[in-house]
């Protein structure tokens, strides 16, 4: 885009589709950040799964490959006009979304996640960490976005394309990049050991969100961010390559088998009743993850044996909702655990964990 006596110029190629003019352009995200706008009577109402999924997703992305979107696809209602020049947005004008609002949502939420996790980075002098950060929000802010601009729709054929588009495709979720994607270590290690684990206790391949109805013990997702936190202790975005210290890859798949299978021993029998509880959220299965790490990292203790030591937390805990383990999430007027997956949150409950096992001097030097 270029700027000529105020005036906005998108660079493109006209064509038509249906008998309706359309503009096929591409603008880098920061940009387009202030030109939408998402019309309720057209569009259906965000998800905020679906919103984090692909967020989680783009994260995911950043640290090593890069990632594609299908073109987003907007109605112009008149904002746009031909020119000498090139095509012409109307001062003060916006363009709305048609196709593309959790994807865009997701690049915005993307964006503020990285900021705040880069403000951290600075305000604890790890300047390195917040340059990371900073390449991270340059690579968003200037990610180009392919765009479809229908210029001469009426509101009811953009409810029509709505509804069509909608229909016949839907944007592929974590859940699903899990259970495909084969450029990542972890993703790779996590379908090897769910394939292990399939007869033991039931797994969602779909989903990367578990609800209360959902009869799951765990999903692919929700594995993988256990793997992470267990052999490296991060609960955030990956940088770089997986870093499974110094044991072997037969280890590693030994280690990861007789964390998931501690469960049996560890958990309730009915581990997935999310309503009774708190063994099936994605939080408490990351903080025992962080465990095993702390117990490894601080204490030496080989990551099988710290599995081992773990189960004692059978003896002290209910695994229900109000236990006093889980007093820091535990909402009084819902009777639920709450806002359990924030990092925040894991690290508070891991330390509960190793509390604990420290009392029983289990692992003290």
């Amino acid at each position: 885009m270029s700027n000529l006596d105020f005036k906005t110029i998108i660079e493109g190629i006209g064509y038509h589709q249906f008998g309706k003019e359309v503009l096929a352009t591409q603008i880098r995200f920061s940009t387009l950040e202030a030109l939408f706008k998402v019309d309720p009577e057209v569009q259906r109402k965000l998800d905020p799964i679906r919103r984090v999924e692909i967020r989680q997703f783009i994260l995911d992305s950043l640290r090593s490959r890069y990632f594609y979107f299908s073109p987003f696809i907007f109605s112009a209602r008149g904002a746009i006009k031909k020119t000498e020049q090139g095509w012409e947005l109307i001062p003060g004008a916006k363009l709305y979304i048609l196709d593309g609002q959790h994807r865009a949502a997701a690049l915005s939420s993307a964006l503020s996640h990285l900021k705040t996790q880069m403000e951290t980075a600075e305000e604890v002098g790890d300047m390195e960490e917040a340059r990371t950060f900073q390449n991270y929000i340059n690579k968003l802010e200037a990610y180009p976005v392919a765009m479809q601009v229908y210029l001469d729709l009426s509101l009811q054929e953009e409810k029509q394309l709505f509804t069509d588009i909608n229909s016949e495709r839907k944007e592929a979720h974590t859940g699903l990049i899990m259970k495909y994607d084969h450029r990542d270590a972890y993703t790779e290690l996590t379908r090897k050991v769910a394939k292990q684990l399939e007869r033991q206790f039931e797994i969602e391949t779909e989903l990367s969100r578990l609800t209360y109805q959902n009869s799951a013990v765990t999903s692919l997702t929700i594995m993988r961010r256990c793997l992470l936190a267990l052999f490296e202790g991060i609960l955030t975005v990956k940088k770089g390559n997986a870093n499974f210290g110094n044991c072997t890859p037969e280890e590693v798949m030994a280690i990861s088998l007789a964390f998931f299978e501690s469960w049996q021993h560890l958990f309730p029998k009915q581990m997935a009743n999310r309503k009774k509880y708190v063994t099936g959220l994605t939080g408490i299965q990351v903080a025992l993850a962080l465990t095993i790490h702390e117990l490894n990292k601080k204490y030496d203790i080989p990551h099988l044996e710290a599995i081992q030591q773990l189960k004692k937390l059978k003896h002290y805990s209910s695994w229900q909702h109000d236990d006093p383990i889980f007093s820091h999430l535990y909402d009084p007027a819902s009777r639920k655990i709450k806002h359990h997956s924030s990092t925040t949150s894991i690290q508070r409950t891991a330390v509960k964990f190793l509390s604990i096992l420290n009392k029983e001097r289990i692992g003290c030097p």
